[in-house]
């Protein structure tokens, strides 16, 4: 990783620059990396209808809910448009879920709320376009 990673995601970064960074170290395998931008207190909350969903806490929380995700699907991620507003990044990225045990597929809108604190997010609230659909992929 280069120094100007590092500085870019540094506690005076604004909320799009840590999301953005996020992605990035996701993107390039740096799970450890992605896994510094979090806060220790980290709050993910996805919708409860979901097998991943509910409230989870903290990095291990999020690598949990992770591997309950991909028990069932694979997913691919649309280029996102990240902006900020104060300690607040918005998220919107286009997704492709798509089933294991049926290999059947549902694209939908993702929105996703990003609080930073000291140049870590503190905060995830995600926010799928069409759980329904995400589900009826999972019907055998």
């Amino acid at each position: 990783m280069t120094a100007d990673a590092d500085a870019d995601a540094g506690p005076d970064a604004d909320a799009a620059t840590v999301v953005r960074e996020l992605g990035r170290r996701f993107r390039a395998g740096d799970r450890d990396g992605a896994r510094a931008l979090l806060h220790p207190d980290l709050r993910i909350e996805q919708p409860a209808s979901l097998p991943h969903g509910g409230s989870h806490h903290g990095p291990d929380g999020m690598e949990a809910m992770g591997a309950e995700f991909a028990a069932h699907w694979e997913r691919t991620i649309g280029e996102a448009d990240v902006r900020s507003c104060g300690d607040t990044a918005v998220q919107v990225t286009t997704q492709t879920w798509t089933a294991r045990t049926t290999g059947r597929s549902a694209t939908v809108d993702v929105v996703e709320l990003f609080r930073v604190a000291d140049g870590r997010i503190v905060e995830i609230r995600v926010f799928q376009q069409d759980t329904h659909a995400l589900l009826a992929t999972l019907d055998g």
